[in-house]
């Protein structure tokens, strides 16, 4: 059993300096805990070193992401500036050029991860996780729904719904042309 009343005696002995093995052993204790304190303190100072060295990293990181995805996407819009000043110019574009710059640039992002959820005029399953319905409708689940508008997943990441609306009919051409 633990008996507090001898080790306060020997401390208020320590305390008085009655005791010199005792006041000794209490000087250890103190420079003990003293060297755990600074240990503690160059520790934190480390972790926080290390912290600032990952986030920099991480910045970095991300900073050269962004660059190769601008330089990927130069090409891209440079014609697509040409474009913009032929059309200014001479009044003409020609979609088929347009739809080839906006696939270079789906291109380049599915290379990045992105993932397309959905094709126009496509029917699909109902999922509630993936499809927002546009026209009131309520699908169960697993029902076939009227691809709208593409949506997209980030590296498995949700970015936006598929839009969808009901599939009333086994075609989704003829559903398509009721939406214009």
């Amino acid at each position: 059993m633990w008996s507090g009343r001898g080790i306060l005696q020997r401390l208020f002995a320590a305390l008085k300096g009655d005791d010199r093995a005792e006041t000794q052993a209490i000087a250890t204790l103190r420079l003990e805990l003293a060297e755990r304190d600074e240990e503690i303190a160059r520790l934190r100072k480390e972790y926080a070193l290390l912290r600032e060295q990952s986030k920099a990293q991480v910045e970095r990181a991300g900073g050269k992401a962004v660059e190769s995805i601008a330089h990927q996407c130069a090409a891209p819009l440079a014609t697509l500036s040409a474009m913009q000043a032929r059309h200014a110019e001479k009044g003409d574009l020609n979609p088929a050029d347009l739809l080839q710059v906006a696939s270079s640039f789906r291109k380049i992002l599915a290379e990045r991860g992105l993932e397309e959820i959905g094709t126009v005029g496509e029917t699909q399953p109902y999922d509630p996780a993936l499809h927002q319905m546009l026209d009131g409708a309520r699908p169960q689940p697993g029902e076939p729904v009227l691809i709208r508008f593409a949506g997209f997943r980030f590296n498995g990441k949700l970015v936006a719904k598929a839009q969808a609306g009901a599939a009333k009919s086994s075609s989704g051409k003829e559903e398509m042309n009721k939406m214009d």
